[in-house]
């Protein structure tokens, strides 16, 4: 036991110094470990958010596209409506024309019904044309 005590108190200091050391090496490490964990679950974390902006930006703007083509479609039920209106007159101006002895009126045509069906590219410059106009005259 005194051997111990002797051994102790000549070589103490260095064993010490060695295990403060190691246990600063490996605190090191540790602390490294920690910090590219927390990174990791910050950058998790930034991506979820991330998630839940865009969901919520689609969410919006899919609202806001439904709205647009529900709008869209009133105004075609009202080109509809004019646009049927528009041959009753027609029809209209040529019998009262019939009636009075009048030549019938020429008018001018009226534009397709359904609109022609155009391509969203820009670069193709064509647009598909439907043959709407005979006999709206």
């Amino acid at each position: 036991m005194i051997g111990l005590l002797a051994l102790w108190h000549s070589y103490g200091g260095f064993v010490t110094g060695l295990g403060g050391v190691a246990g600063g090496w490996y605190g090191r490490i540790a602390r490294t470990h920690a910090l590219e964990r927390r990174d990791r679950l910050d950058a998790g974390a930034q991506a979820l958010r991330l998630t839940e902006m865009l969901t919520a930006r689609e969410r919006v703007l899919s609202g806001r596209l439904d709205a647009l083509q529900q709008h869209h479609w009133m105004l075609m039920d009202q080109v509809q409506d004019v646009y049927a209106e528009a041959i009753a007159v027609r029809l209209i101006v040529h019998d009262l024309d019939a009636i009075a002895g009048r030549p019938l009126r020429e008018f001018r045509p009226l534009p397709p019904y359904p609109f022609p069906v155009q391509d969203d590219q820009p670069d193709s410059g064509e647009a598909s044309t439907s043959s709407g106009d005979e006999g709206n005259k």
